[in-house]
């Protein structure tokens, strides 16, 4: 399979449409660093919420979307590995 630009977004725009993927490598050094993925990148829709909850170790957030009136909660992973993708934006 292929690899794709997956990016560590935490700001969504609600006019764009957006995919996820666990990344499975990183390239470069903090703050530039770029992450890729081998893994299949899921069509999500639009940004409907985020949700952030605890502190420290015992932090977590997810982030909900919808695509035809069907959502999916994408909850971030212990390990940073959650990375999205701009799908596509309306013109």
């Amino acid at each position: 399979m292929s690899e794709v630009e997956v990016y560590r977004i935490s700001e969504f725009d609600k006019t764009k449409c957006y995919g996820f993927a666990l990344k499975t490598r990183t390239e470069g050094k903090y703050p530039n660093e770029k992450y890729y993925s081998t893994n299949l990148v899921l069509y999500l829709g639009r940004h409907v919420k985020s949700e952030r909850w605890g502190y420290g170790d015992s932090h977590g957030g997810a982030e909900t979307f919808e695509n035809n009136g069907i959502k999916h909660r994408i909850v971030y992973d212990y390990e940073g590995k959650t990375c999205f993708k701009v799908m596509y934006a309306e013109g």
